[in-house]
């Protein structure tokens, strides 16, 4: 999935409540570096990501300190990754992302945090489009460690577990007769946290109907596992209704969405 003007939007917002940084900077360079963001804005916009990150990094260039420069930077490198493309470019676009984002969680002074979260969410996001689950389990991690109310990393967390859960017992759960008590018990124990995760997800964000997706998936690997079939069709039927009530909060979202007036981006200050 490509990175949408979501992100962008979000930055252009954080950028309007920033004061101009550098304090031993010139007036004229922190200026200049702004022009270059807007310049930067103006080519994403149109969806001209490289032309988009090269004034941001001149943005970077004249004004270091400039935070939002670089979030809006690392946010053009990922926006010209193609999950699953064999381009080496995209590889490349996919790096200078984490590292643009790694420097930027790890440096941040923005005294609201949301720099170095939504930082660290954007490596867990790549790193998970990019099939490396053990990264992106250890920026889960550290996210939670920011933030232990932030339902996206238990989210991302109950995601990968259930595709390496599937990929053991089958779609249509036609491997688990081949696997052993071990095996089995071993997935049990992987359903439980991703079922763990999943409802901590839906805990702290009202509303969560991908979460809730992943809830009603998880129960139903749950189900293949479960030798007595009462208790099996009371998974199934937990699930059933999950998966339900997940559509409908998903189509309010999307009736809402449409109803929503566009937002135009704004210049940075």
């Amino acid at each position: 999935m490509r990175v949408n003007s979501k992100w962008l939007v979000a930055l252009l917002l954080l950028g309007m409540m920033l004061p101009l940084s550098g304090c031993n900077l010139p007036v004229v360079k922190k200026l200049q570096a702004r022009d270059y963001v807007n310049k930067g804005v103006a080519q994403f916009t149109k969806q001209k990501y490289d032309a988009a990150a090269q004034f941001f990094q001149k943005s970077v260039e004249l004004d270091p300190d400039f935070e939002v420069a670089r979030m809006y930077l690392g946010t053009a490198y990922m926006s010209q990754f193609v999950p699953g493309s064999s381009d080496p470019r995209s590889t490349e676009m996919a790096n200078k992302a984490i590292e643009t984002f790694k420097n930027i969680a790890e440096t941040s002074t923005d005294p609201t945090g949301r720099n170095k979260l939504n930082s660290m969410l954007s490596i867990v996001g790549l790193y998970t489009q990019m099939k490396n689950n053990p990264e992106a389990k250890e920026w889960c991690d550290k996210v939670l460690q920011v933030d232990p109310k932030q339902a996206e990393a238990y989210y991302r967390v109950a995601v990968m577990d259930y595709d390496a859960i599937v990929a053991k017992t089958g779609l249509q759960g036609q491997n688990v007769k081949d696997l052993s008590d071990e095996e089995k018990a071993k997935l049990r124990a992987e359903i439980e946290e991703g079922l763990d995760y999943v409802g901590k997800a839906i805990q702290y964000r009202e509303g969560y109907y991908d979460a809730m997706e992943y809830q009603n998936l998880l129960w139903r690997e749950k189900a293949k596992l479960e030798t007595d079939e009462d208790a099996k069709k009371e998974l199934i039927r937990q699930a059933d209704k999950v998966a339900l009530e997940s559509l409908k909060l998903k189509r309010k979202a999307q009736e809402e969405a449409a109803k929503a007036p566009k937002i135009v981006g704004k210049k940075a200050e």
